[in-house]
């Protein structure tokens, strides 16, 4: 019944944060990837958010900083196939 509620929004992306994390991160970076799908109605660019990402995990090293970018760019993309449908 929820999932039903929601769809009949104008505006909702549905996705499995999990999933596309394993996928193409780390499980772990399941909150980057719902910031990506979010960044879309936050109303704050893109590059903000890469930097702000590149500031929060840079002290854990590079590779750590380029899984949450792809992790963000993943959900990020997601939700630019629901929104230009």
């Amino acid at each position: 019944e929820l999932l039903d509620r929601i769809k009949a929004l104008d505006h909702h992306v549905s996705l499995d944060v999990d999933a596309i994390a394993k996928e193409v991160a780390s499980p772990r970076a399941a909150n980057i990837v719902l910031l990506g799908a979010a960044s879309p109605f936050l109303g704050i660019e893109v590059e903000k958010i890469e930097d702000g990402i590149r500031n929060v995990f840079g002290r854990k090293g590079e590779a750590i900083v380029e899984m949450n970018l792809k992790a963000f760019r993943a959900g990020l993309e997601v939700a630019d196939k629901h929104i230009n449908k």
